[in-house]
């Protein structure tokens, strides 16, 4: 029929409709930092959703009806039980609710209807992410599916107003109280009441055909748009046996679909640390010091050397050279120092002060370069120059990067900075981003 074509195309528009606005909305919701990459079998998931339930048949024509194109659309809702059984196939076990209608009014037809209806199913689903069409793991999947259900069907038709008096469709298209050509009779204005059975209840097989987007949000939550067509084996959904075939019904719906337990990813990592006693972990003291690494400041002070409350070596003087490697352990508070904590006099300090200051312009001068064209080759050959000086001639590195120096040549190379950064972000070290610039400058230094 040309006006349930038109029909079709509507809902089809809409459906296009809607499922741009779940698909924008989920990956602005989640997909940026969706992972969902679960390998193996998908666990079982359940959902419900709700949509639009549109009839197709005897009743209801929209070329013939006067009552708008929308009067026939019922809302209708779901759930379901789903389990993928592997790459190419999904089972889902279901129920839909909801009510059809029809109604054509006209100078030679007037008639209406709507029919609850209850469904139950199984359906086989074909997934397009089966490493085949699309890869495993995208936010956005299509699907289809097809399956069989089981319809229980009651039909009702809208005959009488509120008060139990009949409607009469007159031949100028308006409703009365009374018989057509009776004087006086009244219009009225349809009530939509659907008090009237057509016919007891009744049950018919039903083939659906589907086609869905499914968004993966998260590991375990998903929202999909949906469209089933429903083809029921039976002519009389309307209450109405009529001759233009069996009928149907389309579903236009979206949902929520959340998957229970872990992924096979989750379990994985969980069972590696089943064993793992995190209560040994938080109490570790990796340099023996007394301090725990969590709350040590000074990771990998030598063992027997004595520490403070933060794990650090003791520095009785205050001279900023820890006592076991002070040569001086009671040099005056404010007293200038060297990196073995001897006192300098003033010709010392003058020569100490000229070092610093070619250290700092050597800093300056490396740093700017590295700046001005930052890459791997400048800090290789960067690494070639202070390899090449002499040993005497090397800054001694401070107690907080001591064990970073993972060869002990005195030197932190390129590598052992870079594996620094790189244990930081993995929790491997004690390191914190105010030491990881003064590791930094201090490479430069050297």
């Amino acid at each position: 029929m040309p006006g349930s074509n038109n029909v079709f195309m509507r809902s089809m528009k809409l459906f296009i409709f809607m499922s741009f606005l779940i698909i924008t909305a989920s990956l602005r919701a989640g997909g940026n930092d969706t992972t969902h990459a679960s390998k193996g079998l998908d666990l079982p998931s359940v959902g419900a959703g709700m949509g639009m339930m549109t009839y197709y048949g005897g009743v209801g024509d929209p070329a013939r009806a006067h009552d708008g194109q929308l009067s026939g659309v019922r809302t209708g809702y779901h759930f379901n039980v789903e389990e993928r059984l592997g790459n190419f196939v999904a089972l889902s076990g279901y129920g839909l609710f909801g009510h059809v209608a029809g109604n054509d009014h006209g100078p030679y037809d007037n008639l209406n209807f709507e029919t609850k209806i209850s469904q139950f199913g199984l359906d086989v689903i074909f997934p397009f992410d089966n490493g085949v069409i699309m890869k495993p793991g995208g936010v956005v999947v299509p699907y289809i599916s097809v399956g069989l259900g089981f319809l229980s069907y009651h039909p009702y038709c809208d005959s009488l107003d509120s008060k139990g008096h009949p409607y009469y469709y007159w031949n100028d298209g308006s409703i009365r109280n009374l018989p057509q050509g009776t004087p006086g009779a009244i219009i009225e204005t349809r009530e939509y009441l659907y008090n009237t059975p057509l016919s007891g209840p009744k049950t018919a097989l039903s083939i659906p055909l589907g086609f869905g987007i499914k968004i993966n949000i998260t590991d375990h939550l998903s929202s999909r748009v949906n469209f089933a067509y429903n083809y029921v084996m039976a002519k009389d959904v309307d209450g109405r046996k009529g001759a233009t075939g069996d009928d149907k019904y389309v579903y236009l719906n979206v949902s929520v679909h959340y998957k229970f337990g872990k992924n096979k990813q989750e379990a994985d990592n969980n069972k590696n640390y089943e064993k793992v006693d995190w209560t040994e972990i938080d109490n570790l003291d990796s340099d023996g010091d007394g301090v725990k690494d969590s709350e040590d400041q000074c990771p990998g002070t030598p063992k027997g050397v004595k520490v403070d409350e933060k794990g650090c070596p003791l520095d009785t003087d205050g001279d900023g050279v820890p006592d076991y490697l002070d040569k001086e352990p009671n040099t005056k508070k404010g007293a200038k120092v060297d990196e073995h904590g001897v006192k300098l006099d003033y010709k010392q300090i003058a020569e100490h002060q000229k070092v610093i200051a070619r250290y700092d312009s050597i800093y300056l001068a490396r740093s700017k370069a590295f700046n001005a064209a930052p890459s791997a080759e400048y800090l290789k050959e960067l690494e070639k120059s202070m390899s090449s000086s002499s040993a005497s001639g090397k800054k001694q590195i401070p107690a907080d990067f001591r064990e970073l120096d993972k060869n002990g040549d005195g030197v932190i190379s390129v590598s052992e900075v870079t594996s620094a950064i790189d244990e930081f972000f993995n929790g491997g070290n004690s390191l914190t981003v105010d030491k990881i610039n003064k590791l930094i400058d201090f490479f430069f230094e050297q």
